[in-house]
């Protein structure tokens, strides 16, 4: 297997590695056939062994374009932060693997929004009980739906406010992502 890297999160693909995450996929990844990123979920398209990460210089940025990062930025650690609680609170064993893998992909995209955004950190957000509410796996499952649904929202209409192709482009990958999560965590309920 010749050595891919991602073009949205920069990560090297190794044979160790392949198949991380893959509960958060619909296909898996398998060693010789890689369909998507094991640490940002993108799909193939963007996993290539010779282009470049793709860069957006954040000074090239406008005003909005960086509160929009900022904001998904925020939404996304709110939803690794969630999915991190999840994996810890879900009884079934695979829906804990689930939620524990989402959580990952969520915080790689904090990261990738943090990169281009030229942010110095990830935000710390104040964390709610989810205990006390969300108490078998059905009602985590369903705010696992919920969530996925209001990113995919969140990117589809934050793009039209960004000015920059790529980061539009960059949105389209992680919304692609997003509808992967909303399809997995509805098949579980």
């Amino acid at each position: 297997m010749s050595q891919l890297k991602c073009l949205i999160c920069g990560m090297k693909i190794h044979p160790n590695t392949y198949d991380l995450n893959n509960y958060s996929f619909e296909e898996k990844n398998e060693k010789g056939k890689i369909i998507n990123c094991p640490f940002c979920g993108v799909g193939k398209i963007y996993l290539d062994d010779e282009k470049g990460i793709y860069h957006v210089a954040h000074d090239t940025l406008d005003e909005e374009s960086l509160k929009v990062l900022d904001h998904a930025m925020k939404l996304e650690v709110f939803n690794g932060e969630f999915y991190k609680e999840a994996s810890y609170l879900a009884k079934d064993g695979e829906v804990r693997k689930l939620f524990k893998d989402l959580s990952n992909i969520e915080f790689m995209h904090a990261r990738v929004h943090k990169r281009i955004g030229g942010f110095k950190e990830l935000p710390k957000l104040h964390k709610p009980d989810y205990e006390s509410r969300l108490n078998t796996d059905k009602l985590l499952l369903e705010e696992a739906c919920k969530r996925e649904e209001h990113a995919i929202a969140f990117y589809k209409k934050n793009s039209v406010r960004v000015c920059s192709d790529l980061v539009k482009e960059i949105f389209k990958a992680l919304s692609d992502v997003e509808k992967q999560h909303e399809n997995i965590a509805d098949k579980y309920i």
